[in-house]
């Protein structure tokens, strides 16, 4: 019978993929501000997810500093493709765009400093990928518009699925017919926190 490592935190932290500077000092500034980031590993995660569905059409909900964008806008940018992020705070806006031009990605990644409700209420455009990193209580109110605006076979990623305010969430994508969802809980290193639900979602 197999047996498992010892000590899976430790073991499974030397695994995180290498990073730019850019992203190391974006890391470092979250980490002194009380940011909340997904982290290396969920980044590489979106960075993935967004290549094996070729998006060329994503939409973030909840840009903060610009960490995922840039993974996602990387990916994106080798199709090519296009980016719209959606951020609340228009200082969080400002900061993100000054990072997506320090990474390159200014032409890929369009960030609007919008509330994400009131938003995608009159937003047209269908999109292939979805990532949601919003208010959790306000996944479930999100979920019946990323439902009218995702492709078939489009992708949703929800960060903070193991948050007590994304259980309403969480029960109605895993009961909804028009997603094939997984929610997974795991140990992410460098996110915020560490242990949490993400749930990983297709457009049926």
């Amino acid at each position: 019978m197999s047996v498992m490592v010892d000590n899976p935190t430790n073991y499974f932290s030397q695994w995180i993929g290498d990073r730019t500077e850019l992203l190391r000092t974006m890391e470092s500034e979250a980490a002194d501000q009380g940011i909340p980031i997904v982290g290396p590993v969920v980044g590489r995660l979106l960075y993935l997810l967004a290549r094996l569905r070729k998006a060329g059409r994503i939409l973030e909900l909840g840009t903060a500093t610009g960490y995922s964008a840039i993974f996602m806008g990387a990916a994106c940018r080798e199709h090519p493709g296009r980016m719209i992020s959606l951020e609340i705070d228009p200082q969080m806006a400002q900061q993100a765009r000054r990072n997506i031009d320090r990474a390159g990605l200014a032409d890929i990644i369009e960030v609007r400093c919008q509330d994400a409700l009131k938003a995608l209420v009159d937003f047209d455009e269908a999109v292939d990928m979805i990532f949601m990193d919003v208010e959790k209580q306000d996944y479930v109110k999100l979920l019946p518009i990323l439902t009218k605006i995702a492709e078939p076979n489009g992708l949703l990623v929800a960060d903070n699925t193991g948050f007590k305010d994304a259980h309403r969430f969480n029960e109605t994508i895993h009961e909804d017919a028009m997603w094939a969802s997984v929610n997974l809980w795991a140990f992410l290193p460098g996110h915020s926190p560490a242990h949490d639900g993400v749930c990983i979602a297709v457009r049926q």
